[in-house]
């Protein structure tokens, strides 16, 4: 019996990187998970390895771009399932550093409406649902949440900030019932996006994240599912409004 047996979860982004070590962490210990991707060849890949060790899920194309994409997203998971139990805001994009004087309102527009809007609805969606009965929301921010970036842009920096912002006002107002929402705030992970460094060598590695993280090494992604797997199981039962920063203490460093 897992941790999560009859429990519905919910994963945006689901289908690379941590959305996928996510669903593959909630569905080993039980879960029914529902990912929730743009990207359909990349989910459906995902869901092959889960069915080939024994846990099914399903996919739904999703851009949570798309307010009324969102929508239909829980109430297909509403229809097919019958319940939502735990819902987990990965799904983002990144760009990387530009300076504010050369930032373009388009690059802005980007990043808002995926990392910071995209994460406003699929919250607003999943809440409508959820908080009569009770359940688990946790949202992907990110540690420069916490501070500022030589390496992250404007409009990423700033969606992240609000997304802790959206978290702690959420989990006030939902703080009498039995929903709860958390954030957790890996520093740089192990996922597609670190390959060129990572085909670079171990040095490379070393020298690009000694000043991100005092062990000089990539967060990995199991380490990030399994941060979300605690916040969502029984035993946070009183943990709500907290953003779980995995950074092998960079931040408490500074």
């Amino acid at each position: 019996m897992g941790e999560f047996d009859g429990r519905v979860a919910l994963v945006t982004g689901g289908s690379t990187g941590i959305g996928a070590a996510v669903a593959q962490a909630l569905a080993t210990r039980g879960a029914h998970v529902v990912i929730a991707a743009r990207r359909p060849e990349a989910a459906e890949a995902t869901l092959e390895r889960l069915a080939a060790v024994g846990y099914p899920g399903r996919f739904i194309a999703t851009d949570v771009t798309s307010g009324e994409q969102v929508d239909a997203l829980i109430s297909e998971t509403l229809t097919v399932t019958g319940r939502l139990d735990i819902a987990v805001n990965s799904a983002g994009v990144f760009d990387r550093h530009r300076p504010f004087h050369d930032y373009t309102d388009q690059e802005w527009d980007q990043m808002i409406a995926t990392n910071l809007t995209g994460v406003f609805r699929c919250m607003r969606a999943e809440a409508a649902v959820m908080h009569p009965s009770g359940g688990s929301i946790v949202n992907i921010a990110s540690t420069v949440a916490h501070r500022g970036s030589h390496r992250a842009s404007p409009g990423y920096v700033a969606a992240k900030h609000a997304v802790l912002g959206l978290t702690r006002q959420a989990a006030v107002e939902y703080a009498s019932t039995a929903l709860r929402i958390n954030a957790v705030s890996p520093g740089p992970t192990l996922t597609e996006m670190a390959a060129p460094l990572v085909a670079a060598g171990p040095d490379a590695v070393r020298t690009a994240l000694a000043d991100l993280n005092p062990r000089a090494t990539f967060i990995g992604p199991d380490e990030v599912a399994a941060a979300v797997v605690y916040l969502c199981s029984d035993a946070a039962i009183s943990v709500n409004g907290i953003d779980l920063v995995l950074d092998g203490g960079q931040l408490a460093s500074m």
